[in-house]
Order: structure tokens, then C-alpha cells, then sequence
């Protein structure tokens, strides 16, 4: 399993319109992507610190959701951002909840 982290700040302004885009348009579409496994997001609206931390199942999962819907979500993303998206993918060293031991996850 790999964990891919982005993290970005968001215009406060543009919050609820980030909120609806990411959520109701393009999060449907993320977790239909092959390979997918669990999202979990962060926001400080106050900030508009995001951090987003999605599963996959392997690293080419990663790499043909990073080289496809990705692009496209970050592109429509990017005007509502003030830092845009930096992203970090990981192999999964422990996970209580997906029952992923420490070293077992790749």
C-alpha cells in the first residue's frame, strides 16, 4: 500500500468553493480511480492550510492516478489556491486500520 500526501493553501475566500469542487466533482471520481483505497483531508479555514492523504493499492496506482485525474483536478483546483499543491508519495509503514504492519505494506 502507498499513502501520497498533497498539501496546498487555499484562498479563505474561495473555501466553500474549494469545499464543493474537491468534494461533490472530483473526490467521486478519485475513489473510483482503480487502485484506490481511503482519503482523508485536513482544512483549517481560518488558513487555508489543506492537506489531503489518499491509499492506494500500489505504486503504478499512484503513478496513473498522479499522470491522469490528477492533473486535472489540480488545474481546476489551482485558482482557489494561494501555494499550490506539493505532493509526497510513501509506501505505508503501519496502518491500525487497514491492518498494515510496520515493513509488510509493499
Amino acid at each position: 500500500m502507498y499513502s501520497r500526501t498533497v498539501t496546498c493553501k487555499i484562498d479563505p475566500s474561495a473555501m466553500n468553493e474549494f469545499r464543493s469542487a474537491l468534494n461533490g466533482e472530483f473526490l467521486p471520481r478519485i475513489q473510483a480511480q482503480p487502485g484506490f483505497v481511503d482519503n482523508i483531508e485536513s482544512l483549517d479555514p481560518t488558513t487555508g492550510e489543506f492537506c489531503c492523504t489518499t491509499l492506494w493499492k500500489s505504486e503504478s496506482d499512484v503513478k496513473n492516478y498522479d499522470q491522469g485525474l490528477f492533473q486535472e483536478v489540480a488545474s481546476n483546483l489551482a485558482p482557489l489556491m494561494i501555494e499550490g499543491p506539493s505532493v509526497k508519495t510513501l509506501p505505508v509503514e503501519n496502518s491500525s486500520i487497514h491492518r498494515v504492519a510496520a515493513g509488510k505494506a509493499a
